[in-house]
Parts: structure tokens; sequence; C-alpha cells
């Protein structure tokens, strides 16, 4: 059986057809090396659970790998994941699967709305957010998170009504957060809720990241909130950001409106030929969802103490560098607004002085200027290596003409 529970080791990725590390954009010209370290993509650099292997490699070994379908315990172990970890009840038959919950997004958007007609998002988040309203030919308003002193964000309410008009069809909610880590507490997404109502929107809301939450984070999903709120929510999640098994494309989407899900369903089959996962996506989320709760439990801590360890770094060596401390994901939302570098000088900086690769918080819509993402879901030498390579490259700049402003 493989061992799941060393995070510590390095585990080489290069060469493995791997986004993260075989697939580095360019840069300002500047190309990925051999010393360059990745620490972009969201997925982690960790092995799936032993248990997602052992059944992924019992039907390699079974040999036969024709059409399959979802098998009702695959539905089953859904749904008591949910209640219990996210104390929400669902139906089985509320249950839709897609090969991601963006894929997800995109057929709510067409099915949902109609060319021209607004959608809402809330940047900085996560860029196919946008791009599945623009590509889809419809028009993006922004509810742009508010930052407050102490670090935290939180959403613009009023802002948000005041963009609402007689075209305005969905609001696209990330719970929790992306880049920005927040899992949001039962008054924030209340106060979403009530807009929702008053203004008759679909939400769709992305819960991909609702199992990875640290320290005292609860996940409240949207749709929990109510039969009003239910009715008029399709929720997306998905094993892939929790188990690092993004790679099998196995998401589900939930929608308690039978309208709605039938509409949906539709949609997917006929309007896309989407029809079931393929044999290692059914066999690895029902193996995630049943019997991957001790893995996930020590991930967690694993995944708690990598974010100290980086939080005190970044205040004992690169003080002025502000970095919230998100309560959910693998993900830092790093600003070096206070550092005296423009944007595109810390891009240059980190790539061809650091060679770290961070995503680009430009990607991320308004807010994200000044901003880069750091994923710290890898061994904590990893990490740490990283974290000195930024630190070294900010003391070395300095002498380096025309880096600063």
């Amino acid at each position: 059986m493989t061992n799941s529970y060393f995070f510590d080791d390095i585990i080489d990725r290069r060469n493995t057809n791997c986004v993260k590390w075989d697939y580095v954009p360019r840069a300002g010209g500047v190309s990925a090396t051999d010393e360059t370290l990745p620490m972009w993509v969201a997925d982690m650099d960790f092995q799936a659970p032993a248990v997602v292997i052992d059944r992924m490699r019992a039907s390699v070994d079974h040999g036969i790998f024709g059409y399959t379908a979802l098998p009702n315990h695959t539905w089953d172990a859904v749904a008591s994941w949910t209640e219990r970890r996210y104390a929400w009840p669902v139906k089985t038959e509320w249950m839709s699967y897609t090969a991601g919950v963006i894929t997800g997004l995109n057929i709510a958007v067409q099915t949902f709305t109609r060319p021209g007609e607004k959608i809402i998002i809330q940047p900085p988040v996560y860029p196919p957010f946008h791009n599945s309203v623009l590509k889809n030919g419809r028009r993006l308003l922004y509810n742009e998170l508010v930052q407050d002193e102490d670090g935290t964000f939180r959403f613009d309410v009023e802002q948000l009504r005041s963009l609402i008009d007689s075209e305005t069809r969905m609001l696209v909610l990330c719970n929790p957060h992306n880049p920005v880590g927040r899992s949001w507490n039962r008054d924030e997404l209340e106060s979403i809720a009530d807009v929702a109502l008053e203004h008759d929107l679909l939400v769709f809301s992305d819960e991909i990241h609702a199992d990875l939450l640290l320290h005292e984070a609860r996940h409240i999903p949207f749709a929990s909130l109510g039969p009003e709120v239910a009715r008029r929510t399709i929720t997306g999640i998905a094993p892939s950001k929790t188990f690092n098994i993004a790679g099998l494309k196995a998401s589900v989407i939930i929608t308690p409106n039978k309208q709605l899900r039938d509409a949906f369903d539709a949609a997917q089959a006929r309007t896309f030929g989407l029809y079931d996962a393929n044999i290692f996506a059914i066999v690895g989320m029902h193996a995630a969802y049943s019997e991957g709760e001790q893995w996930l439990e020590t991930l967690l801590q694993y995944l708690q103490d990598n974010r100290d360890t980086a939080l005190s770094f970044f205040a004992d060596v690169l003080p002025q560098v502000r970095v919230p401390s998100p309560d959910a994901t693998f993900l830092f939302w790093v600003d070096f607004s206070a550092t005296g570098y423009t944007h595109d000088n810390v891009a240059r900086l980190l790539r061809e002085d650091a060679h770290v690769v961070l995503n680009d918080g430009r990607s991320f819509g308004p807010g994200g200027e000044n901003h880069f993402r750091l994923n710290f879901g890898c061994p904590r030498s990893v990490l740490t290596s990283g974290l000195e390579r930024i630190a070294d490259a900010f003391n070395r700049v300095p002498a380096n003409e025309g880096a600063r402003r």
C-alpha cells in the first residue's frame, strides 16, 4: 500500500505532463529553467490518499476500460460527506456529475442566461470566473471585495446592490474564496442571500475548497441557508483540491431545484455531449469521499503548520510584504504594495532573481495589482526554499539599477 502520510516527501513531478511543473508560462520573455520553483497552480505536491491509489490500481489490474456509469453508492458517499463535513443534508437526486466545477459554471451560464445579460463576480477571484462570463458573450460586473486595515477581506454589499439592474441574472460566489482564503461566515453569506432574494438572482456557488479549512474555520454551504436560497442556488463541489486528484476530472453539481437541475442535465447531455465520468474518476471520487477522511485530517494539520511557518517567515524576514492569514485553502494572497516596487518589477524579481513562479495577481481582476498568489500545498522544505529565495532576491535587488520606481 502506498504511504499517503509522508507529506514531507519530495516527489519529482517534472516530465509527467504536469501543468504546474512542466508547463510554467513565460513571463516577461523569461522561460522556466531547472532552477525554477513553481508555486503557482492550485494543486498540491502530495500523493493522493493510499486508498485512492489502491482502488485505481485495482481498476488498472482489471484491464478493461469500457463505458462506465456512476453507481448509487458513489452518490451516497457524496451525500454522507456533505452531511458529515458541512452539516448539510443533501439528496442524491440533487446531484449531477461534471468534469469540473468550472465546466458546471459554463454550462450554467449558457443554460440560464442569454448573451448580453449581466453576471456578477467578486474579484480578486479565480480567473476562469471571468472567462466563463466573457467567453460566453455575457457582460461582467465586478463587485470587488473590500480589505480592512487588519487585512481581512469582506463583501461590499451596498456596492453589490448598486450594480444590479433588470439585465442582471446571476452571481458567481467563491466559498471559500480563492485567492484571499476567506471561509465566509453565516452573517456574510446571509447578506449575499438577501440581495439574491431581493433581486431574483441565480447564484452559482463554487465550493471546491470547502474541505480545506484551517484552524477553527467552518464551511457553510450557501444553499444551506434556507429553502428559498437553495431554490436559486447551484453548488459545485469536488474531491479534486481536497485529495489532490484534479486530473481525474470528477466534480459534483448539487441543485435542489428540480426545474434548474433538469435544465442543467439536459444541457450537459444534449447540448454539450457530456455524460458519465471515466472509470478512474468514479473509483477515485468514491474512495476519497468514503475512506479518505483520516488522510484529510492529517493533511489539514500539515497545511496549517505550513501556513503558520510562512506567516512567521514573512513577519520576521519580509515585514514589508503583507500576507493575510487564510482560514481556508492552501493559498496566500501576497501583497507587495509596500515594498516600493512596481508590479512588473516584482514579477521580474520573482522570476529572474528568486526563480520562483507565483500566479500574477492581475489575472484575478480588480484588486490584483501588486499581488501574487502563492501555493503552500507542498513539502515544508520546498515551501521554506521558496520563501528564502524570495527574501534573498529582495535583499539583493536594491543593488540592481532600475529595479525600483
